[in-house]
């Protein structure tokens, strides 16, 4: 069984998600919060090539859901970038 690139993406985003969880509780908040950064980053990616995979392939989701969801993922992504350049951790 092979893995398509979206399914690689989605792999490494929830991989790197549970990194960031791992070293913020690990009292490493900051480097958490941009390891969350680059996990969002990832996602963004993976929905983009969704909202291109859906226009031609049968999906769960329209792609204007998945234009939805790529803009959630692109705001996390800046949102957790923003706070670590203030020096802000997860949790803090």
């Amino acid at each position: 069984m092979a893995l398509d690139t979206r399914a690689v993406l989605a792999i490494i985003a929830g991989l790197l998600m549970t990194v960031a969880l791992v070293a913020a509780r690990r009292d490493d908040r900051l480097l958490g919060t941009w390891i969350m950064m680059i996990a969002f980053a990832v996602a963004t990616l993976w929905s983009v090539l969704s909202i291109v995979w859906a226009q031609s392939n049968p999906s769960a989701l329209s792609p204007k859901l998945w234009i939805t969801m790529a803009s959630m993922a692109a705001a996390a992504t800046v949102y957790f970038g923003y706070m670590g350049l203030h020096g802000e951790g997860l949790g803090e």
